[in-house]
C-alpha cells in the first residue's frame, strides 16, 4: 500500500511539473533581455528586465486591450445571466418535466454548444459587417453574450431541475407572478450557482480568440488578439511577447484564485435539494 501511495504522489508531482513548466518559462522569459531570450542555450541566471512589462503595457497596447477585455467579459457575462436565468427557469419550472417542449429546448441549447465556432464565423461576420458592428465592442460583446447564455442555461438548469415546485405554486397562490417568483423565491436560493456561472462565463469570454480576431480591430482588440500581434514575420521580441502574455493572464488567474472557494461551493450546493 505504501508503494502504491508513493507512486500516486510521484504521479501528482509529475503532473504539477507538467502544468507549471510552461508558466515558469513564460514568466522567466518575460524578465530576460532580448539577448538572453534568443539564446540557444538556457540562461538560468540573469538580471530581471522589468521594463519589458512597461514596454508591453504602453508601446504594445496592452493597457487598451486589457480594458477592452474587461468590458467585453463583464458585459457579456451579465447579459448571459440576464438571458439565461429566465430561460432556465422557464424550461424547468414553468413547463412540466413530462412535456416535450422543455426537452427540445434543452437539447437544442446543448446542440448549439457543440457546433464549432468556425462554422458560424463567416455568416456572423457578413451579418455583423452589414450592420456595421464589426470592429466594435457591441459586436464582440453580443457574440460572447450568446455563448454565455448557452453556458448559463446548461449550468442553471441542473440546479433548477431539483428546485421544489411547491415553493413556486405556494407563491403563485398568494398572488405572485412568474417574474416575482423567479426573483424573490428562486434566485435567492441559487446565488452560488449564479456566481459560479458568472465566473465561468467571464473566463470563457476572456480567453476567446477566434471571434475576437475576426470581429475586432484597432482599439477594440481584446487581450488574446493583442498578444498575438507581437508575433511578426520580420522577427519576434520574445521578451515583450511573454511579458504581454503574463499581463493578459495574471488578472483572470488572480480572480479565479480569489473566487475558487465560492466557485466550488456554487457548483456543489447551488440548488435547493
Amino acid at each position: 500500500m505504501k508503494a502504491l501511495e508513493g507512486v500516486k504522489t510521484l504521479l501528482v508531482y509529475l503532473f504539477l511539473m507538467w502544468c507549471l513548466v510552461p508558466v515558469l518559462w513564460l514568466v522567466s522569459t518575460s524578465l530576460k533581455s532580448d539577448v538572453d531570450a534568443f539564446s540557444a542555450e538556457p540562461v538560468w541566471f540573469f538580471t530581471p528586465q522589468w521594463e519589458n512589462y512597461a514596454t508591453a503595457w504602453t508601446s504594445g497596447g496592452m493597457s487598451q486591450a486589457m480594458a477592452t477585455s474587461t468590458i467585453v467579459a463583464v458585459l457579456s457575462s451579465l447579459i448571459g445571466l440576464f438571458a439565461g436565468i429566465p430561460l432556465a427557469y422557464l424550461i424547468t419550472q414553468v413547463w412540466p418535466d413530462t412535456g416535450n417542449g422543455a426537452r427540445r429546448v434543452a437539447m437544442t441549447i446543448l446542440l448549439f454548444t457543440t457546433v464549432p465556432p468556425v462554422l458560424a464565423l463567416t455568416p456572423l461576420f457578413r451579418t455583423f459587417d452589414d450592420l456595421g458592428l464589426t470592429r466594435t465592442l457591441v459586436g464582440i460583446t453580443l457574440i460572447h453574450a450568446y455563448y454565455a447564455t448557452l453556458l448559463a442555461v446548461l449550468i442553471l438548469r441542473a440546479f433548477l431541475v431539483n428546485f421544489p415546485r411547491e415553493i413556486r405554486e405556494a407563491a403563485m397562490v398568494d398572488g405572485a407572478g412568474e417574474w416575482r417568483v423567479m426573483v424573490r423565491c428562486v434566485m435567492p436560493n441559487m446565488t452560488g450557482a449564479i456566481f459560479a456561472t458568472f465566473v465561468l462565463s467571464l473566463i470563457q469570454s476572456w480567453n476567446e480568440y477566434l471571434y475576437a480576431l475576426v470581429m475586432t480591430g484597432g482599439d477594440t482588440q481584446t487581450a488574446p488578439v493583442r498578444i498575438s500581434g507581437f508575433l511578426s514575420f520580420v522577427g519576434t521580441n520574445w521578451s515583450t511577447l511573454t511579458a504581454a502574455g503574463v499581463i493578459g493572464t495574471l488578472p483572470i488567474v488572480a480572480f479565479g484564485l480569489l473566487a475558487r472557494n465560492y466557485l466550488a461551493r456554487g457548483l456543489s450546493f447551488g440548488g435547493v435539494k
